[in-house]
């Protein structure tokens, strides 16, 4: 058998997978048909990760069994004949998706696919807002719902919540506040607000203020009320300033204040 190596043939050969799948007959050229690789994919998300599902539709008749490697565009490939290929990202942007098929007809390369994974600001928002608007009440269900320490490495020292569980008064347990996705935060008090420092229930503060939605050096992100007096959970709390320091489609944390703000308040909150 006599082979004739062509810089043509050697740029086909782009991995030791298509390496071995490629094969010559004994004139010289390659033994079938060139594979078309093809795929579609879906994603969801998963907290802050993002799931790709890849099915592989690539067509291909001709001899020999067709090995299959999958580039995600995060610098992670695998090998793998599977109909179907999971993988999950753990960072956002766009990844430029392509899967190589080798054959003994050569080596066929899909057109890029462009995934796009949203970044941790855009899952946090999705999270705050539900897509639109959602509503939040500080979690009444749990011990220490809220707690207040002296700056932001110590959120509990000077009060570090009442532990039993379904402690808040009332007219602070029933506040509902919620936030949407064109910046506007409203605060519903029902009857009447709590007001901290020995005020106990009074008339309702509701109110209704814009906000900016920035990131922080301290927690996932964070919300800067426009309107004097807005607050969340507690009317004395440091500042306009709420970073996010987790959150969930159903519970979220939040601290009031900087973090350079003294004290620091740390309130637990769960959707409507």
């Amino acid at each position: 058998m006599n082979i004739n190596w062509s810089k043509a043939a050697w740029v086909v050969v782009a991995t030791p997978l298509l390496f071995t799948a490629c094969k010559k007959n004994d004139n010289g050229a390659l033994d079938g048909p060139l594979p078309q690789p093809a795929f579609t994919f879906t994603t969801k998300q998963d907290g802050f990760n993002t799931i790709a599902t890849f099915t592989n539709t690539t067509s291909y008749s001709g001899p020999g069994i067709v090995q299959y490697e999958w580039d995600f565009g995060d610098g992670t490939t695998i090998n793998s004949s599977a109909t179907t290929v999971t993988h999950t990202y753990t960072s956002g942007g766009t990844k430029q998706v392509q899967l190589l098929a080798a054959a003994r007809g050569g080596n066929g390369f899909s057109a890029k696919q462009s995934l796009v994974a949203p970044d941790a600001s855009s899952i946090v928002k999705q999270f705050l807002t539900g897509g639109s608007s959602k509503t939040w009440k500080l979690d009444n269900s749990v011990g220490n719902t809220i707690s207040v320490g002296p700056n932001d490495s110590d959120v509990k020292s000077y009060y570090p919540g009442n532990p039993v569980a379904g402690s808040l008064p009332s007219c602070q347990a029933d506040d509902e506040y919620t936030f949407s996705t064109a910046n506007v935060f409203t605060y519903d008090a029902k009857t009447e607000t709590f007001v901290a420092g020995g005020g106990g229930c009074q008339a309702p503060r509701s109110g209704t203020s814009t906000f900016t939605f920035g990131s922080t050096t301290s927690g996932l992100a964070q919300l800067e009320f426009a309107k004097a007096g807005t607050f969340i959970g507690i009317t004395d709390a440091p500042d306009l300033t709420y970073r996010i320091m987790s959150i969930s489609n159903t519970n979220m944390v939040l601290r009031a204040g900087k973090t350079t703000a003294s004290p620091v308040f740390e309130m637990k909150l769960i959707a409507k």
